[in-house]
């Protein structure tokens, strides 16, 4: 991983935008590691995402790489929760 940044956190029950929060361009590949408690939704879109959205679930201590060029990313969890996010080498 790059430089790490300072964690994401998740409060309950609210999307949260990970490029936003970050300052990392949208469009760049991101390593999401889940450092928290609890189970994190993830999904792709450039507006914070309503229901019916396709979603990735990310257990505790996972990790997950996006592509580039994506077009958005936003987290979600029932509990709260924390996520270290670097920019992919």
């Amino acid at each position: 991983m790059a430089t790490s940044l300072p964690p994401v956190i998740l409060p309950r029950n609210k999307w949260v935008d990970i490029y936003a929060e970050t300052g990392i361009t949208p469009g760049t590949s991101i390593i999401i590691q889940n450092i928290g408690k609890d189970e994190v939704v993830l999904t792709e879109s450039a507006t914070e995402p309503t229901t019916g959205y396709g979603h990735n679930k990310l257990p505790s201590r996972q990790f997950f790489t996006n592509g580039t060029g994506n077009v958005g990313a936003w987290a979600y969890t029932a509990r709260g929760s924390k996520l270290q996010v670097e920019v992919s080498s």
